[in-house]
């Protein structure tokens, strides 16, 4: 397998056999050396694509000589968060039996990988501030999964996402059954009927955050769904923000419905 990646300040980005992957960093990964987001970006992109390869060889191709040099000596000590991150990278590949060589390309042959790492956030890298997940959590109790999340911004260790994405355990929710789950879930608005509906289909029961918007068709849907008093969160700058810290654009007027729905009574 030959795999292309590279990182951005913003994000990073992978490509394989015409297959595309790309994430943003978090907020402490955003402070982190571009040598350290470029090896880490490489390790990303093992995970995104050859987690269930087994007894192969894999090409790196990157862009960035510091991150070469760490895969190929497995290490170093002159960088100690380098050697870190190189180090579980390796031990990564060994308990798959997966050997990594990395080598290097030229930006402008990397083109793909670049433009990965560059993209613009979209509405699926919304998430609510930690102040306002720990008082869901005070309130309904702790979630198993999250339902719709990224690497860079879930709230359970575990997570569904919207796009391969290393680390979650499946790629689009609303593929498997939630019957079984006590989730979590904050979505785009977009899908929130589409949400309401699986819950009722599959007999799920969660914590489920939508706007406070009454009017809308599918909220009389929710409230049939309730089976706890909804928590309102009021309007805040940093209610919801992106993975970047862009706040989202309705911050100033938007308050937020937060309950523990079931689709069992």
């Amino acid at each position: 397998m030959e795999i292309f990646s590279d990182a951005s300040l913003s994000g990073w980005g992978a490509v394989s056999a015409g297959h595309r992957v790309h994430g943003f960093w978090s907020q402490s990964e955003q402070d982190w050396h571009i040598n350290q987001l470029e090896l880490f970006a490489a390790w990303l992109a093992l995970r995104s694509f050859a987690t269930d390869l087994r007894s192969c060889h894999i090409l790196l191709r990157l862009d960035n000589t510091t991150a070469i040099a760490y895969v190929n000596r497995m290490g170093g000590t002159q960088f100690p968060r380098l050697n870190e991150l190189s180090r579980q990278l390796w031990s990564w590949c060994e308990d798959r039996q997966l050997f990594v060589f990395a080598s290097y390309v030229s930006s402008a042959d990397n083109w793909e990988a670049d433009a990965e790492s560059r993209l613009l956030e979209p509405e699926t890298e919304f998430q609510l501030s930690s102040e306002a997940f720990d008082k869901i959590v005070r309130h309904f109790g702790s979630p198993e999964i999250d339902l719709f999340a990224s690497r860079s911004n879930t709230k359970c260790r575990r997570f569904c996402s919207w796009k391969r994405d290393p680390g979650a355990e499946v790629v689009d929710a609303f593929t498997i059954s939630w019957s079984n789950l006590q989730f979590y879930a904050f979505l785009p608005f977009s899908v929130i009927l589409r949400l309401l509906q699986k819950i009722k289909s599959d007999g799920a029961e969660g914590i489920v955050v939508v706007p406070l918007w009454s009017t809308q068709p599918w909220y009389p849907f929710f409230q049939s769904l309730l089976t706890s008093p909804v928590l309102i969160l009021p309007p805040s700058l940093n209610l919801i923000t992106f993975s970047s810290s862009r706040h989202h654009p309705l911050a100033s007027q938007l308050s937020l419905a937060v309950g523990r729905l079931s689709g069992r009574h």
